[in-house]
């Protein structure tokens, strides 16, 4: 992402109704289009897209092999975990965070400069006001750690000191996807189309979406209530009367069955899909 349209560009992609904001060549989405896959990022990572039959897209990137009709699971690390290096008062913006040796996507305390735009800043972790905002820029620091200054979406809202304030860094979920493998992943989206590692794609949120059915469920759908879709560890889905019924429950909620179905008839796994709106 160039360095100088981070913040510019956070501000306005998460501005409610407004159009994404192309990156590369200052074009509206039309150029790119839903159904493309490139190495080029053109927007910002978890950037919205609402369309006119209210399905909702989220900018991705991947870093293995997607597959549409399967969820696109998060991989990153659970946080960057950090001490403040300096007091920050009420209204501050820009804030120093220490990153350990052993913190960072990659767990060598590297991390690119606006590598953490659309991460989460949480502050305040424990204590009595907690303060969550979304980073719009970062600085950069080489592997083995070191302090960065990260820009957030809006001011502090109580002085934090040096010595007692502990803070979070949540990496932004739309930047390291991968296919599924076991039940400790977040399902973030399914993707429009196939992507390979380092391909930059829309994966859908929120609306009608076909996800491939999970082998563990043969009749998705035949049962009395069988209506509700859960995702099972590679991004398939099985119904809620087989994962109630197994030892799998506590499975990540995709969505529900469109049409009709019963005892006879199976669900076809296009899903009302509810992930993220």
């Amino acid at each position: 992402m160039p360095t100088q349209l981070a913040p510019l560009v956070m501000q306005a992609a998460f501005r409610e109704g407004s159009l994404p904001q192309d990156m590369v060549s200052d074009t509206e989405l039309a150029a790119m289009g839903l159904y493309v896959i490139e190495t080029a990022q053109r927007f910002v990572y978890g950037q919205r897209l609402l369309t006119v039959d209210g399905r909702v897209f989220k900018y991705c990137n991947s870093l293995g092999t997607l597959l549409s009709g399967f969820g696109a699971a998060n991989i990153a690390p659970y946080n960057i975990a950090a001490v403040l290096p300096a007091a920050c008062a009420v209204g501050d913006t820009k804030v120093l965070v220490t990153i350990a040796s052993t913190d960072g996507y990659a767990a060598n305390g590297a991390v690119a400069e606006n590598e953490l735009v659309g991460a989460y800043f949480i502050a305040g972790n424990g204590e009595s006001l907690v303060q969550n905002r979304m980073i719009i820029a970062n600085t950069a620091v080489a592997a083995t750690g070191g302090t960065i200054t990260v820009t957030l979406d809006g001011g502090i809202a109580n002085v934090m000191t040096k010595s007692s304030s502990y803070c979070e860094i949540i990496l932004n979920p739309y930047r390291y996807l991968s296919k599924g493998a076991y039940q400790y992943q977040a399902f973030m989206c399914v993707p429009a189309l196939n992507a390979g590692s380092g391909y930059k794609f829309w994966g859908q949120t929120w609306g009608p979406c076909w996800v491939t059915p999970g082998g563990g469920d043969t009749t998705p759908g035949s049962s009395i209530n069988d209506r509700s879709a859960f995702f099972v560890g590679d991004g398939s889905v099985n119904f809620g009367t087989y994962i109630l019924g197994s030892a799998l429950r506590g499975h990540q909620y995709a969505g529900f069955a469109i049409e009709q179905t019963s005892a006879s008839l199976t669900a076809c796994p296009l899903l009302m899909l509810q992930i993220s709106i």
